[in-house]
């Protein structure tokens, strides 16, 4: 079937909100590298918190989920009130990871925070962004990686996909595909492409994705202009424990110049799937699955807890160090 067949509504999940809304106590960065790549290339990643609260300091948790699934880890970083705190290399400044990718877990935590600030989502809200970039000879080429809260359940359970578009996979172009697992057990991803025509060309491939882990791999089909889609298989579905919340996504590299462009697949729904029996509108800004401080406590429950990093004052402001 072609996908443009397919009545599809895209779920933009906070277009219509407030500003104070947009933001979230918990996050993803889906995808982080201190390492060397393919073509000559090393690549790091910049990292930023900011705390927009007035009148007190956020103790943000910062948890590292390594590739492959190894036991991830966490820090502390407490941000002053209304102060921006960055990293030039977050894997190597924070995690001791010289060589090596992954993905990072965002968190305020209400246990966290000094005496007094209130145990609402709004009170521990920050921002997060981050800029995974080739350090190049001849100048640095980046993708700006943001911070992201919305992830995709078992398709089985509630019939949402997500998709990125524009997709170049062959010649000079080499496409990524990568996921996080936020879940206890291993899931499977799997990945339809179409041709700009929206005849499916690939179908069903999968993408293993170990528990509490992060995975990358190049896209299994040489491909120009397609359209990418991802969907959950996820066997512990029905445990209140152990399912799974995936962040998948894709990177496009120029292999002449290590140049990347990062999409992060926007959540789809087939129209039905909006409406409850008996003819109730779902509000699409509430499908799919958000973080929230419960999964993110679930997580950081089997990662190494390292303590607090520090904040080191510079003139051109505070640096994140272990």
């Amino acid at each position: 079937m072609k996908l443009s067949k397919l009545l599809l509504i895209a779920l933009l999940m906070c277009a219509s909100l407030p500003a104070m809304a947009q933001m979230n106590d918990t996050y993803v960065i889906p995808v982080t590298a201190n390492a060397r790549g393919a073509f000559g290339t090393h690549w790091m990643t910049r990292f930023s918190l900011f705390n927009p609260q007035l009148d007190y300091p956020l103790t943000i948790s910062v948890t590292f989920l390594p590739t492959g699934g190894a036991q991830g880890a966490e820090e502390l970083v407490e941000i002053p009130a209304n102060s921006l705190a960055t990293s030039d290399n977050i894997l190597d400044d924070l995690f001791d990871v010289t060589s090596g990718s992954g993905s990072l877990l965002v968190a305020a935590f209400h246990e966290d925070q000094v005496a007094g600030v209130p145990n609402t989502v709004i009170a521990r809200s920050f921002l997060v962004n981050s800029d995974t970039f080739n350090n190049h000879p001849n100048g640095t080429y980046g993708q700006g990686i943001p911070g992201v809260w919305a992830g995709l359940l078992d398709f089985d359970y509630d019939k949402i996909s997500s998709v990125a578009h524009n997709i170049r996979n062959e010649g000079v172009w080499r496409t990524n595909i990568g996921a996080l697992n936020l879940g206890r057990c291993s899931v499977s991803v799997r990945v339809n492409v179409y041709d700009f025509d929206g005849n499916r060309v690939l179908t069903q491939a999968p993408l293993n994705v170990p528990p509490l882990g992060h995975i990358q791999d190049r896209l299994p089909i040489a491909i120009d202009n397609a359209t990418v889609e991802f969907f959950v298989e996820d066997p512990c579905t029905n445990d209140d424990d152990r399912f799974a919340v995936v962040f998948p996504y894709t990177s496009t590299i120029d292999q002449r110049t290590g140049d990347p462009s990062y999409q992060q697949p926007t959540l789809l729904a087939l129209a039905g799937n909006l409406y409850a029996k008996g003819g109730q509108q779902i509000d699409p800004l509430n499908v799919g699955k958000k973080l929230d401080s419960s999964i993110a406590r679930n997580v950081r429950s089997q990662v190494e807890r390292r303590g607090k990093a520090s904040l080191v004052r510079t003139e051109s402001g505070w640096k994140i160090e272990k």
